[in-house]
């Protein structure tokens, strides 16, 4: 690039970049339409991800941020027409709910693997106390994090006046989790119907403890199944490889005549079917 058209590189990019900005604020800014439901509905499932994960940036400030970066990296790719800038405007566009979708999943099977512990101490808390409330607010210093911060949270809301029952609804909202709603709304059921409370959690919580053992053993013995599938589904390809380097001539048939392609296209239907039934079969879940 010559030097002497690098300043109205430079300037042009600010105002492409300066255009795309106003025409973003002048769209964002228009009631009611199209464009703002689709920004307001994104920036809220965003919003989403974020509270759950306790970020103190909220869903609409990053989905602004992330509409800033992806209209000036538009307006350098306009400017400079590198693929550079378009992979990177990809990039931008894709990553920031996949890695906060990812850590929303990441932390919700870290909260499940810590239900059990928190099973037991608030069982042994109930040992020593007759208010859930208190037993609840006990374990808060115990278990670890992240399931301290959810039952720091359970506890702010009953200090502010939340029945115990809604809150430990709303908890269990918040987690959106199988085993720990089921395990939340143990704790209601056994209060409303005045049962042993501490005999049912270390129940629930042996019960987990073992749900958990089974899995880790299914794990175990499904890992060999699973690598038996990669192995005999990378078979054909890796005697394909050997045979061309052999003698390439060996294919002319299959690839150059009709009845060599139907064949052909015939095994590769039959290779999808059964790698795609194998992987089925090698997935258990408990």
């Amino acid at each position: 690039m010559n030097l002497q058209w690098f300043p109205l590189l430079v300037v042009s990019g600010v105002f492409v970049v300066g255009g795309c900005a106003a025409v973003a604020y002048f769209v964002l800014s228009t009631d009611g339409g199209p464009i703002e439901r689709l920004f307001e509905n994104y920036a809220a499932r965003l919003d989403r991800h974020s509270s759950f994960l306790l970020m103190h940036c909220s869903g609409a400030r990053l989905a602004r941020a992330q509409l800033l970066v992806c209209l000036a990296v538009l307006g350098l790719l306009a400017v400079t027409q590198s693929p550079v800038f378009a992979l990177l405007g990809l990039a931008v566009a894709a990553a920031p709910p996949f890695l906060l979708w990812k850590r929303h999943i990441a932390r919700v099977a870290q909260l499940e693997r810590q239900l059990d512990t928190w099973l037991l101490m608030l069982a042994n808390a109930l040992k020593a106390t007759s208010s859930v409330g208190e037993a609840i607010e006990s374990t808060v210093a115990l278990v670890p994090r992240p399931f301290s911060e959810e039952v720091g949270l359970l506890v702010k809301e009953i200090r502010l006046g939340t029945p115990l029952n809604r809150a430990i609804n709303t908890l269990a909202r918040r987690i959106n989790s199988t085993p720990i709603s089921g395990a939340l709304a143990t704790i209601v059921v056994a209060r409303q119907t005045g049962g042993d409370l501490p005999c049912t959690l270390e129940r629930a919580s042996a019960a987990l403890r073992e749900a958990a053992r089974l899995e880790g053993v299914l794990r175990t013995k499904t890992a060999e199944g699973r690598g038996q599938v990669l192995v005999l589904a990378s078979v054909p390809f890796v005697l394909c490889v050997i045979i061309a380097w052999l003698d390439r001539s060996w294919f002319d048939p299959m690839l150059n005549h009709q009845v060599g392609k139907a064949i052909l296209a015939a095994c590769s239907v039959v290779w999808t079917f059964a790698t795609l039934w194998a992987h089925h079969i090698a997935k258990v879940d408990l």
